[in-house]
């Protein structure tokens, strides 16, 4: 003789007692718990317009270009080099003229300024900007930039740049004159300077076969940044074996114009290879700010689209149900109409011709998700539940249809509701990462698909950038495991047949 099944559990609050038993439920609460603190705390721990500034390239070029992170650096079992920026004496404050000689420290980027006049050879004005800075890496940096600011009047000036080495080794990088003008810098990319003649390349190689015999035989590519810090000898130009030269490296600028006065403040970025928690990409954004501010994106996205997709499929089920007749068979010809339309094609199209934000996206999910498979085990429960005693008691004292349906019919539903809401947010959280993926989402905001698609469009994986394509995959995997075992353990309690096991 079978054994009978366990009774169901009704009620919510008899179903999250339950729930919270079960393993698979306290995992999932735990896991779900850490989601929602993630989001209570990004605010706090990443103060930024996320809105305003992801999209925006200007903000983050002071950071390396797909750089690792930081913490790699344990297993790379060698010292990785971290961006340094040498940062402009007065900014963002205005930059004060020459009005008297002599030197001194800068007070914001410890620069030294030396300002001199001479009369040899008529009235110059010379301002000289230095900075020193230690290197101790064993790799070399990935990029070399500068930015001049320069103050003057209707005589150009002359800009030139000096680069000096541990080894006492010098070399004169720029002798050019600025054309802008205060606020705007002067913008000189020194490891990928393009200029049609005397660029930095040809004369780093010919500074090092000079002065050191190197070999340029073979070398297709001058790296400067990786010459600049080499050690002297014939395999400086090949970035492939060049040895680091570590120690202290000075940065000299020097602005000359006759008769005027001037002014002028620089920044020097030399960029690392890591960078921060969670690394950069091909834009040097920090993939951390992206991923925290990524999370809110997604919950909200599957959570908002499961729980109105769910109610409203559920109420319309129970009310189709309940009330019978040509109502029901709307709500369910309805249903078999939208179970069979593919979903994620009418979303790309629409995507694709109204280019839509993720919210409007969110609208017509919800549109094209009032009834569906959710109506139909509503509508399975009612059947149930409508022929217990207690509906006939209620329906004998004369209560309304509409008190037993609110009141007896949709409680009964509610725990099932809960576990539908827990098993559809990860396919919702797939679909709003799919539609980033493909770059279909909102432009303005950093989810983890559109992190995803655009590792997929750099190469991520091809060119090893395994940080990039990790974290947001991370992301994604954490928050649907969440909701599913969350789902599983609610099926658990509510269904009988998996209660046995």
């Amino acid at each position: 003789m079978a054994l009978p099944l366990p009774v169901p559990v009704t009620g919510l609050k008899s179903v999250l007692k339950e729930v919270v038993r079960t393993r698979t439920g306290v995992v999932g609460f735990s896991m779900l718990g850490v989601l929602l603190g993630l989001v209570l705390v990004v605010p706090f721990v990443a103060p930024f317009d996320v809105a305003g500034e992801w999209g925006d390239r200007q903000v983050w070029l002071d950071n390396p270009r797909d750089a690792a992170p930081e913490w790699s650096e344990w297993f790379a079992g060698k010292q990785l080099a971290r961006t340094q920026i040498l940062t402009p004496c007065n900014a963002p404050g205005p930059i004060p003229l020459s009005n008297a000689t002599g030197s001194e420290p800068c007070p914001g980027g410890g620069w030294k300024k030396l300002v001199r006049r001479t009369t040899i050879f008529g009235d110059y004005v010379f301002i000289t900007m230095e900075r020193k800075f230690q290197f101790t890496a064993d790799v070399f940096p990935s990029e070399l930039s500068l930015a001049v600011w320069a103050d003057f009047g209707s005589a150009a000036p002359l800009l030139t740049v000096e680069w000096k080495r541990p080894d006492n080794v010098n070399l004169t990088l720029l002798q050019v004159a600025p054309d802008q003008r205060v606020p705007t810098p002067n913008f000189y990319p020194l490891s990928t300077d393009t200029r049609p003649c005397c660029t930095i390349r040809e004369l780093i190689k010919n500074w090092a076969i000079t002065n050191f015999s190197a070999n340029a035989q073979n070398v297709t590519l001058i790296r400067p940044e990786v010459t600049l810090f080499a050690q002297g000898g014939r395999d400086m130009l090949d970035f492939r074996r060049a040895v680091v030269l570590k120690g202290e490296y000075t940065l000299k600028i020097e602005l000359a114009v006759g008769a005027v006065e001037l002014g002028v403040d620089a920044k020097a970025v030399v960029y690392g290879t890591v960078f921060g928690v969670a690394g950069t990409d091909s834009s040097r954004r920090d993939l951390l700010i992206g991923l925290l501010w990524g999370a809110p994106v997604a919950l909200a996205f599957g959570a908002v689209a499961a729980v109105v997709i769910v109610l409203l499929q559920t109420i319309l089920g129970a009310l189709a149900t309940w009330y019978g007749g040509w109502w029901d068979e709307v709500v369910q010809r309805a249903a078999d109409t939208l179970l069979i339309l593919p979903l994620l094609p009418i979303l790309l199209l629409i995507a694709i011709i109204y280019s839509p934000s993720i919210w409007l996206l969110l609208l017509v999910l919800i549109g094209f998700g009032f009834v569906g498979s959710t109506s139909k085990v509503a509508r399975s429960i009612v059947l149930q539940v409508k022929e217990e005693a207690y509906i006939e008691v209620a329906v004998s004292y004369g209560a309304s249809r509409a008190r037993i349906l609110f009141k007896h019919i949709l409680p009964r539903l509610l725990p099932y509701t809960f576990a539908l809401i827990a098993l559809s947010v990860p396919s919702f959280i797939f679909l709003e990462a799919s539609l980033s993926f493909l770059g279909l989402g909102d432009p303005l905001l950093p989810t983890w698909g559109s992190i995803l698609g655009q590792a997929y469009t750099g190469n991520a994986a091809f060119r090893g950038f395994w940080w990039w394509i990790t974290f947001p995959a991370a992301g994604i995997v954490f928050a649907t495991v969440a909701f599913a075992l969350l789902g599983y353990s609610f099926d658990k309690v509510l269904n009988p047949r998996l209660r046995e096991q």
